[in-house]
């Protein structure tokens, strides 16, 4: 349509639009706008923008003909360059929820530590014993309950029995349950904040904060001690607790499960591939809260017959957690675990990756190969 019209001709289509013809004329102008705001990147579009102003502010019909036909072309116009381009695009890391992580497919090693689990509040018996972790232990019980010479007094590594519950009313009128636990000298209140027929369920021996269960750690001494593992953590400790040089994939043997003063419950210690002695920390179970259970930081069979393309080189930087140019992605992931980030695109004659990481590491692929990398 140009800028003029004759009389003829607008007569001829305004009568084109039947009632029904403008409802959908409207209907579809609205099923537009709402496509362009969620379009990404589209509201910067200035085309957009005032092909919409004109079309919410005109009122005669064969105009708003017009302007929803250049609408629409802007739309799919951004739409194609938004979707299209050939540059390095952003991919958002997926995070599985509790119930994908439940349905997968559990590892041998998941299966080995699936029969030790804690203890739930109604079966302990009395004196079921505990270990304070630290002296940040104290802070989990009620302060009303400790006696206040006790300023400066240190709990870490002492021996807690289970005495029995309490309950506790509230100001608010709601009662609460109250686990009680003691040195031989003192009681310690632990409030749980819930009632006595919940808690009694719900509250199981290993969920304790800084406080760990000495029957689970008895538990992981029987299974595994004397056991050949291979390693997929390189934090491995000291007799002291300060970190040492560790390895990813490397066979130990475990000398000896001992409790531990540290964050994680268990200190698990093994004997390196030089023969050397460090420890590794260990939750008890294999929760989906524990970050550090058995299957996450062992294997049960040497993990390196899983890839034999990888050669000697490599393999040497992946156990120590460190890249060099020319590892593929699945050589990087192995070293140094999933990116946070990852953009992809190609150019004429290649295609292009870059991993990025939380803590700064970057990672830039040409064709599956690292080309360049920070770490």
């Amino acid at each position: 349509f140009g800028k003029s019209i004759s009389p003829v001709c607008e007569c001829k289509v305004t009568a084109f639009f039947s009632t029904d013809q403008i409802f959908q004329l409207f209907f579809f102008k609205k099923k537009f706008i709402n496509f362009a705001k969620d379009l990404p990147k589209i509201s910067h579009c200035i085309f957009i923008i005032l092909a919409s102003n004109k079309l919410n502010t005109t009122n005669k019909i064969l105009h708003k003909f017009i302007y929803l036909r250049q609408y629409m072309i802007a739309v799919i116009f951004a739409s194609i360059m938004v979707s299209c381009s050939t540059g390095i695009e952003s991919t958002k890391k997926i995070k599985m929820t509790k119930d994908d992580v439940k349905l997968m497919v559990k590892t041998p090693e998941q299966k080995f530590s699936e029969n030790i689990q804690g203890t739930p509040l109604s079966s302990w018996e009395k004196g079921h014993k505990f270990l304070a972790m630290s002296d940040r232990s104290l802070y989990i019980f009620d302060p009303a309950g400790i006696d206040p010479n006790l300023d400066g007094h240190s709990i870490k590594g002492t021996i807690l029995s289970f005495e029995g519950i309490d309950s506790h009313i509230n100001p608010d009128l709601t009662e609460e349950c109250v686990i009680l636990l003691s040195d031989g000298e003192r009681t310690y209140r632990y409030k749980t904040g819930k009632q006595t027929s919940t808690a009694l369920k719900e509250i199981e021996s290993h969920k304790l904060p800084l406080i760990a269960d000495l029957d689970l750690i008895l538990k992981w001494k029987e299974k595994i001690t004397g056991k050949t593992l291979w390693t997929k953590s390189n934090l491995w400790y000291d007799s002291g607790g300060d970190r040492t040089e560790g390895l990813k994939f490397a066979k130990v043997k475990v000398e000896d499960v001992v409790p531990s003063t540290g964050d994680f419950p268990i200190r698990v210690k093994i004997t390196g591939p030089s023969g050397n002695e460090a420890y590794i920390q260990m939750s008890y179970t294999s929760d989906i809260h524990d970050s550090r259970d058995f299957a996450s930081i062992f294997f049960l069979s040497d993990p390196k017959e899983k890839y034999p393309q990888i050669s000697k080189e490599n393999w040497n930087r992946i156990q120590r957690g460190k890249l060099g140019e020319g590892m593929t992605k699945e050589e990087c992931k192995l070293s140094i675990g999933n990116p946070d980030e990852v953009r992809s695109g190609h150019s004429h004659s290649e295609t292009m990756d870059i991993w990025q990481y939380s803590d700064g590491t970057y990672l830039y692929f040409t064709d599956g190969l690292l080309k360049e990398f920070r770490q």
